[in-house]
């Protein structure tokens, strides 16, 4: 049994539809998971999501699974480069790259604690057995080149879509939310 712990994007919450639809389906079938309210809204710091990520890993007694969305695929990593701690499989959906000059302006700067130094892959491809980075060629916030280039640093399983934009908006919270699960279920 692994326990998924989700790192939810710039200015989302675990009370969007899609992550309760998740969690009720994960619940049914007994998989426990952890969904956090990372701070800050549109002035988040990354300190401040590292922190309690890395109590959400502590808590738990079984493998880790870290899925990261949007913002929340650099804080999972940041998280593996800064505590150095190893989980299970990491699961990045709408991946930023390593570029910290092409991100760190984005959204004006409002999160650039993010990116204030380049991630170390060698050390960061050491802390977990799998990586998998999904992404959709149609993303309308974070480019698919940005999620390739990730996948192919890390070694990553890459999981290609071609209309799923940025897997995001309560508009689309069923599809994204059944996507999501089919993934999760291959990778525990």
């Amino acid at each position: 049994m692994k326990k998924i712990i989700f790192v939810h994007g710039y200015t989302s919450s675990p009370r969007k539809k899609k992550y309760q639809i998740i969690s009720k389906e994960l619940t049914k079938l007994n998989i426990p998971c952890s969904m956090p309210q990372l701070p800050g809204g549109e002035h988040s710091k990354s300190d401040e999501w590292l922190n309690i990520i890395n109590r959400e890993v502590e808590l738990s007694n079984m493998p880790v699974v870290l899925i990261g969305h949007s913002l929340g695929t650099r804080a999972a990593l940041l998280y593996l480069d800064k505590f150095n701690q190893k989980v299970d499989t990491v699961i990045l959906i709408a991946s930023f790259n390593n570029n910290v000059e092409e991100n760190r302006e984005r959204k004006n700067g409002n999160y650039n604690s993010f990116w204030e130094y380049k991630l170390d892959i060698d050390k960061i491809k050491k802390l977990a057995n799998k990586f998998v980075v999904v992404h959709s060629k149609d993303d309308n916030s974070i480019n698919y080149q940005q999620g390739v280039e990730i996948a192919n640093d890390l070694g990553a399983e890459l999981i290609t879509y071609d209309d799923f934009q940025h897997f995001s908006g309560e508009e689309n919270a069923e599809k994204n939310a059944a996507e999501w699960l089919k993934i999760i279920k291959r990778y525990l």
